[in-house]
């Protein structure tokens, strides 16, 4: 007995020293290594991978995805540092050529016949609000596609729901006069059956609609043909309406509309009560990268008459990529990339990536190595694209400076603040920079590659590869010996 309490006392001796050393000796040592810690630059940019809001951030369309694919990528797409991810129209919509789901289908998505969430082609509303409550938990917000404008074609397909409103369309007669304002709000796109969107009890069934998504989780809306739908009667005489004061009153964070720019588009009077496309300025982007040429007063001007912080801008849409013209189909993965840099480092506007079908581009529009519902390329989250990503997101609020180093039209440069930069290679040559900048001197590893860039007494200095992005930010490596030194971490002992 007295031989187990001498073994129960020497225990309890060792352990109070054991505490003692830990507190004095080990408590000295975590506090250097927490101080080696706030010494070190850090290279993880997660506190990047989503804005505080959609006007913060980056947009990501998930075009042609179903519900269930976007829920299962929701990790990387929030690595990627995408704040939003747009979805295709998520209502019942006709169901065409058999049922066929290859990606040149994509269209019949923009038919609608009735305003209940889920389709054939995306999954069931019960799938829709699993993927927003998923989204949620990673501070995602879920942009809807909405289609307004328009039902489908075939009046058959139609629910006797739409019909029992009364006098709920302009009908199907095509738009013969594309300058003329009251026939392109007026009149139908490819005789699709125009809502007639005067009426209040449309308006109040479509009003139903977006609550119930928002109810089911979304957090916001691109309208669709928004250009087709009046303005109030100030701006379109007899035939305007209160249709966008009333349907944007709906509680959502973040709605912009499809504004294709022309002579009669008013986008400055739609950005009254929406975000904007500017699809002028995605015009521009294509043209440059086509030219290679990086021209910096082209590049800034986002040529529309409505501040920044009401865009949204790309590099394509799904529109420039899958209608017939093809417009944007002949970039490949280096174009996009590289305009993506230049969309997405600029400030107030908000970027949204179209996410091609795979191996698509290149001039090939719809490879058929995908289905409507499976995910896309793998571009979204390639290493450039991501290192854009997540300099938007931490530059917010930084103001832009735009230029060609020492004059080349085939570089681009946005310095954001004193806080970081973007350069972006037209060429394919390599090119030596040496330009001045409000960066802290430093090196700087370029988050979009692997090299190296130097900055000393104010002077940027590096080599920037043909075809290449830079993105840097962050605090730089010192080179100081000093410095150094102090990030060394010595264990002390216990007095």
């Amino acid at each position: 007995m007295k031989k187990k309490k001498s073994f129960w006392l020497v225990s309890f001796l060792v352990i109070v020293a054991s505490v003692f050393f830990i507190s004095f000796g080990l408590g000295n040592h975590s506090k250097q290594v927490a101080q080696a810690a706030s010494d070190t630059t850090s290279t993880d940019d997660s506190s990047n991978d989503t804005a505080d809001s959609v006007s913060d951030g980056a947009i990501f369309h998930a075009w042609c995805w179903s519900f269930n694919t976007i829920k299962n990528n929701l990790k990387q797409i929030h690595d990627a540092g995408y704040t939003a991810v747009q979805t295709s129209p998520v209502n019942e919509v006709k169901v065409g050529n058999s049922g066929s789901k290859s990606v040149n289908n994509w269209y019949w998505l923009y038919q609608p016949t009735k305003y209940s969430i889920g389709n054939y082609y995306l999954g069931t509303e019960a799938e829709f609000k699993s993927m927003c409550a998923a989204a949620k938990e990673y501070n995602i917000r879920i942009i809807v596609d909405a289609t307004l404008n328009d039902t489908t074609s075939d009046y058959s397909a139609i629910s006797d729901e739409i019909k029992s409103i009364p006098n709920w369309t302009h009908g199907n007669k095509k738009i013969s006069n594309w300058r003329d304002r009251e026939d392109v709000t007026q009149n139908a796109l490819l005789t699709l059956y125009d809502w007639n969107t005067q009426n209040s009890q449309v308006q109040t069934y479509l009003k139903n609609y977006l609550k119930r998504l928002i109810s089911d989780g979304a957090s916001g809306f691109r309208y669709d043909a928004a250009k087709h739908i009046e303005l109030p009667s100030q701006y379109d005489g007899s035939y305007g309406s209160n249709f966008w004061p009333n349907i944007t009153d709906n509680g959502s964070e973040f709605q912009y509309g499809e504004i294709l720019q022309d002579s009669i588009s008013k986008e400055s009077d739609y950005a009254n009560y929406m975000s904007v496309t500017a699809s002028n300025y995605g015009n521009t982007i294509r043209n440059a990268l086509k030219n290679r040429d990086f021209t910096a007063s082209t590049l800034q001007n986002f040529n529309i008459s409505v501040p920044a912080s009401k865009l949204v801008t790309w590099v394509e849409s799904h529109d420039n990529y899958a209608n017939d013209d093809q417009v944007s189909t002949w970039m490949n993965n280096s174009d996009i990339k590289l305009g993506w840099a230049v969309v997405a480092s600029r400030s107030g506007s908000v970027p949204l990536f179209f996410d091609r079908p795979v191996d698509g581009g290149n001039g090939t529009r719809f490879p058929g190595s995908s289905e409507i519902g499976d995910a896309g390329s793998s571009l979204y989250y390639d290493k450039a694209v991501v290192a854009v990503n997540k300099f938007h997101n931490a530059m917010a609020g930084q103001s832009e400076y735009i230029s060609n180093p020492n004059g080349n039209t085939k570089i681009f440069e946005n310095e954001r603040g004193s806080k970081g930069v973007v350069f972006a290679n037209a060429s394919d040559s390599s090119y030596s920079l040496n330009v001045k900048t409000s960066l802290a001197d430093g090196t700087y590893e370029n988050k979009a590659g692997s090299d190296e860039f130097t900055v000393k007494n104010g002077y940027l200095t590096g080599t920037i590869q043909g075809r290449e992005v830079v993105v840097l930010y962050g605090d730089p490596t010192s080179s100081s010996s000093t410095t150094t030194e102090t990030k060394k971490v010595y264990f002390e002992k216990p007095s």
